[in-house]
């Protein structure tokens, strides 16, 4: 007998005919960053061999099933060996990150009122697109993977109605009392009815932006199988769950979706498959509603708090939409960094200048270690690159091999800080240089703030050679009271709306909680996207006054008069980069624009003043405008 403390947590897997998915599934197990897990893996009678063909690990336990006995008593049976506190069900084509188990327990400690956690899943064929973040519940009885099928724009951390079994963190305690997921189901929508009965039993469920999976899933078009066990379970789920009121309320919907899918159905040739799938449910009705009488006796939450809970929206049914709620004490629950904290700078390059040489230099002399992340620079810049960094080995050099975009760019760099052990990130472009103390000044401030624990970024004061920029931060206390605060020596700047990404020290552990950067955003808009879903999760931009940065603006056009004199400059920007401004400020429009509407007018104005500017002063105007109209195109398409 060994006399080693049981693992935190016991990993489930029910493998049937999994093929090459499931030794992947182990590597990537084998490569967590926490190791304090053990994994139950299920065999559920299958006949390709690829249990047999895995590698045996110290911290892997067989079990074997002589029938496929399906998901949900697959699960439960490994759930009876495991002695983990958290229990944590995985696909066997699911494929975690290296840091996904540690992620998933931080949150389960964040909330101790969570019953369940849910990983990021994104699709394994193309990790951009997402594969689900959460489980909405709709009153008329239908379920979906949040956001399935669209961009992986990130999604601060919060609450959710349920979560995805593919990949998901099951308190040990409430999984057990209620006893686990109803096996009568055999797959499909047991995770559902699981999430709606720890709901009644008055816990809720969280979705972490940080723990992330690849799945590979199912293909689009649901064959017999799936349309049988979904058709049925659902009915099952909501006769068994929904409490009375709801069920009336949500009937006739109900009846109309499901008349509208035996349209489509039979337009497929699916017809008998959804009849042979209702019949089962009614079949069944019976220790169904005898079930639903246990499952109502038992509850303990109001009928109030579990409707809060659902989707009410038809349209976000219809289009998959992500339903993540901000958690309003979010701020509170994330830990602060250290006093001697451990700052890493993140900088992206792309054909950098001689500049590039200072902005390392001051990044050395201030910072713990430096990623230099190059977004594809040619060979002579990539050599020189390399020189720079080779003589200090708190450097690093990633080199893209093409331009991935400043987001994806950004994202490489904050996953390479925070393996470092990053408590604070500063993100540096290549031609703005921290002045000397910058960082120091604006921790020091940060210490001196008797709420510090809601401020997720810090921003400096702005300056550059020609001492033409004014610096100020756009700042808001509410939805509409927009100022432009003057940052100076000595000056703390509260409540900021954005800061540029350029400069930005952000909390470490506030990104576990509030995800990376946009990474389909490409380039510009990105730190205003990342500043807004900062404040929505409730924390704070902050502007320090003593932090000095030297930043360079962009493209820059003089102005002549009609008389051939200089009369002024403006800044300007290409029509290539004309698209990306556009699309990514309306897609922020229609994200966060509710929230600050203050800020919505100011930019909706800075986008009429673009437009003038091109028709009145600049070069290539047609070019320019069909660029903008592209981009404005792209947005409203997603």
């Amino acid at each position: 007998m060994s006399n080693a403390a049981p693992p935190t947590v016991s990993i489930l897997i029910v493998a049937w005919n999994s093929g090459d998915d499931l030794a992947r599934c182990m590597a990537a197990l084998e490569a967590q960053s926490s190791r304090d897990f053990e994994v139950i893996l299920l065999d559920n009678a299958s006949t390709d061999g690829a249990v047999e063909r895995l590698v045996q690990r110290p911290w892997l336990t067989y079990l074997h099933s002589d029938r496929n006995v399906g998901f949900a008593a697959g699960n439960n049976r490994a759930a009876q060996t495991a002695s983990g506190r958290y229990l944590v069900t995985l696909n066997p084509d699911a494929f975690p990150e290296p840091d996904w188990l540690e992620m998933l327990v931080a949150a389960a400690e964040r909330y101790p009122e969570a019953g369940s956690v849910g990983s990021t899943q994104l699709l394994d064929a193309d990790p951009g697109i997402y594969d689900g973040a959460g489980d909405p519940y709709t009153v008329f009885g239908a379920a979906w993977r949040g956001g399935k099928g669209r961009a992986a724009r990130p999604v601060a951390e919060g609450e959710v109605f349920g979560v995805c079994a593919a990949a998901a963190l099951y308190r040990r305690e409430p999984f057990e009392a209620l006893g686990g997921f109803e096996e009568r189901f055999f797959c499909y929508y047991e995770d559902v009815d699981l999430a709606v009965r720890l709901r009644l039993a008055g816990w809720i469920a969280i979705q972490t932006p940080s723990a992330r999976v690849r799945h590979v899933g199912s293909g689009s078009a649901p064959s017999d199988f799936v349309l049988r066990h979904a058709t049925r379970n659902r009915i099952w789920t909501l006769v068994r769950g929904l409490p009375s009121w709801m069920v009336y309320a949500g009937a006739p919907l109900a009846l109309a979706l499901g008349v509208a899918a035996a349209v489509v159905t039979a337009v497929r040739g699916e017809t008998w498959a959804r009849l042979s799938a209702v019949g089962e449910a009614l079949e069944g009705l019976g220790a169904t509603v005898r079930e639903r009488r246990a499952i109502q006796a038992s509850a303990v939450v109001s009928n109030t708090a579990f409707a809060r809970a659902l989707s009410w929206s038809l349209w976000s049914y219809v289009r998959r939409g992500v339903d993540v709620r901000p958690v309003p004490d979010l701020p509170q629950r994330v830990a602060e960094p250290p006093p001697q904290g451990r700052v890493v700078a993140v900088i992206v390059s792309y054909g950098p200048d001689e500049t590039l040489t200072e902005v390392i230099t001051a990044a050395l002399d201030q910072c713990d270690k430096v990623v230099l992340v190059d977004n594809g620079s040619d060979r002579e810049t990539i050599g020189r690159l390399r020189d720079l960094t080779s003589d200090d080995d708190r450097a690093i050099l990633i080199e893209n091999s093409e331009n991935l975009g400043l987001a994806k760019a950004q994202n490489i760099g904050l996953a390479c800080a925070r393996v470092e052990g990053a408590d604070w990130i500063l993100l540096l472009d290549d031609d703005s240089v921290p002045q000397a103390g910058m960082i120091a000044a604006m921790i020091a401030a940060w210490n001196t703030l008797p709420d510090r624990h809601r401020v997720g970024l810090l921003t400096p004061r702005l300056t550059d050679d020609q001492d033409s920029l004014k610096p100020y931060l756009l700042t808001a206390l509410g939805r509409f009271d927009l100022e432009r605060t003057p940052m100076a020596a000595g000056v703390v700047v509260r409540n900021g709306v954005f800061a540029i990404a350029s400069g930005s020290l952000i909390r470490g552990k506030v990104l576990d909680v509030v995800g990376n950067m946009a990474a389909d955003y490409f380039i510009d808009y990105v730190d205003v996207e990342f500043s807004l879903r900062l404040r929505a999760a409730g924390f704070e931009i902050v502007g320090i006054g003593d932090a000095v940065l030297r930043h360079r603006l962009g493209e820059f056009q003089e102005i002549v008069g009609r008389d051939g004199t200089l009369t002024g400059g403006l800044n300007t920007h290409s029509a290539g980069r004309r698209f990306y401004i556009h699309r990514n400020r309306i897609r922020v429009w229609r994200a966060y624009g509710a929230q600050v509407p203050g800020w919505l007018a100011w930019d909706m104005a800075a986008t009429l003043y673009d437009v003038w500017k091109v028709l009145r002063h600049e070069d290539d105007k047609v070019a320019k405008l069909k660029a903008i109209w592209s981009g404005w195109l792209a947005a409203v398409r997603g």
